[in-house]
């Protein structure tokens, strides 16, 4: 998809939709980190970068929620100064897991003066409105997008008008928020109409699209000690950091003088700005069994995230693993919250009697040690009951169970394909009915090995489940986010 931008302020629409945790900077585009806020306008014909101070505030009340987006923005080598509030209402409507929005301009100003030449458009000067989609999954937001705009600039000086532009957006967005990346990319369409009020033959049109891009990813590394003389050798650390890139490409008339001239200007460009690295150093855990073991590092990764017993010196790595302990893993790797309710005063009798919310499933008591992990994924329907309402949060987990899991924390079954359809394993005819699907994604996504035999039946180790989960964190911060990030702007 070609990247361009139109002159006349075509700075990129980063707005953020579906996903909360989503933080793309400004209404009109632009990137920014911790210290300041860029984006790009193409008034006089050539790209301006400006920079300054982008402050955005957000309420909601019930279904509709407001933001307002006030900008500073200069660039001293043009002389040039960018002073922008906008501000919108959105009403959204939340049915079965999807969230539909929609949003329009409340109130907008803008004032852009670029020498001694003053563009300006208000309101009554603007239409703008977007529509978008959100779909949770029980870990994962999917949401895409679009929206369509008329801007109307006028050029003055004074009281006097010298031109006006039209510019017309027709844009598109999709994205997702993840527990280990969240990625959100727009392709915008711009047709600009620049009408010279006092010599038509300085009267032009352009076209133009936009591509924009964010993404937040956290990583996973070891650290080695370089003493010998420390009680460990190393440990892992989490680290988090965002990026924004901006592409463009425009095609607009030639100009000398600003003058028009024959032929057409064509360029692009590509602009980024990334934030400084969030970094925290996981605990060190106690286990020895695990050295040289095959999944020693997958292991080691999941215990120092606290999903694994962090103090047990030996976890059986060859040993099954139970579905509470794969709970834990899930909560802890997947940083799913846990929710702990103060315990009620129970006062009087009867009506004015509070009880404590009862668990979610009857063979879970209150005093198992994995009842915290089983309620939150439980919660998010990640895993369900056997035989409900118990769990059996001691039983060992199949593989079956274990993809069908993982299937869900995704929410891609409805990729699998309608009717019937083979998986290509010899033991095909072992896999439950109700895995087939599941088990089709996460081998169609290759976070299971492409064998001749799946066992599906067959009890998971931990040291497969520590795989399992680390190969699905991968997935996350790697595929997803080239699907949604490389793989439109390289295209």
């Amino acid at each position: 998809m070609k990247k361009t931008i139109a002159i006349v302020l075509m700075i990129i629409l980063l707005i953020s939709q579906g996903a909360a945790a989503i933080n793309i900077p400004g209404y009109e585009g632009g990137i920014q980190n911790e210290f300041t806020y860029k984006e790009v306008v193409f008034i006089t014909g050539e790209p301006i970068l400006m920079e300054g101070t982008l402050t955005i505030t957000k309420s909601e009340k019930g279904n509709v929620g407001t933001e307002t987006y006030k900008y500073k923005l200069e660039n001293i080598a043009y002389n040039a100064a960018l002073d922008r509030t906008v501000n919108l209402k959105d009403i959204s409507i939340e049915k079965e897991g999807q969230k539909t929005t929609t949003k329009e301009i409340d109130k907008y100003t803008e004032t852009i003066t670029i020498d001694k030449n003053k563009y300006t458009v208000n309101k009554g000067n603007y239409v703008w409105n977007q529509g978008s989609v959100t779909h949770n999954t029980p870990l994962i937001s999917y949401y895409a997008g679009d929206y369509a705009a008329r801007k109307v600039y006028t050029l003055g000086r004074g009281r006097k008008v010298l031109a006006t532009v039209e510019v017309e957006t027709i844009g598109n967005l999709v994205g997702y928020d993840s527990p280990w990346s969240a990625t959100e990319t727009q392709i915008v369409d711009y047709k600009i109409n620049y009408e010279d009020k006092e010599t038509s033959e300085n009267s032009w049109e352009g076209t133009a699209t936009v591509e924009a891009a964010y993404n937040r990813t956290k990583d996973y590394s070891y650290a080695e000690n370089i003493p010998s003389q420390i009680s460990f050798n190393g440990g892992y650390r989490i680290t988090e950091k965002e990026e924004n890139v901006m592409k463009y490409q425009y095609d607009l008339p030639r100009k000398i003088d600003n003058k028009i001239i024959s032929g057409r200007q064509l360029g692009m460009d590509t602009i980024s700005l990334d934030t400084n690295p969030k970094i925290e150093r996981l605990n060190i855990p106690s286990v020895r069994d695990v050295l040289g073991h095959q999944y020693e590092g997958e292991l080691l990764l999941v215990a120092s995230m606290e999903g694994l017993p962090l103090n047990s010196i030996s976890i059986g790595p060859n040993s099954a693993i139970t579905r509470g302990d794969f709970a834990r893993i899930i909560a802890k790797a997947m940083d799913i919250s846990i929710e702990k309710e103060e315990p009620s005063k129970r006062t009087g009798t009867g009506r004015n009697k509070v009880e404590p919310p009862k668990p979610l499933f009857d063979d879970v008591p209150e005093t198992h040690k994995n009842f915290d992990y089983i309620e939150a994924v439980g919660q998010t329907g990640v895993m369900i009951g056997i035989e409900e309402p118990n769990f059996r949060p001691d039983d060992p987990l199949t593989r079956s169970e274990a993809y069908t899991i993982v299937s869900r924390i995704l929410g891609l079954r409805h990729q699998a394909p309608i009717g019937k359809y083979s998986l290509g394993y010899n033991d095909e005819g072992n896999i439950p009915d109700w895995a087939k699907d599941h088990i089709y994604v996460v081998k169609m996504l290759g976070l299971i090995d492409n064998t001749d035999y799946l066992y599906p039946n067959r009890y998971l180790t931990k040291g497969e489940a520590a795989s399992l989960m680390v190969n699905l964190i991968n997935y996350m911060q790697e595929n997803l986010r080239y699907d949604y990030m490389e793989g439109i702007l390289n295209n």
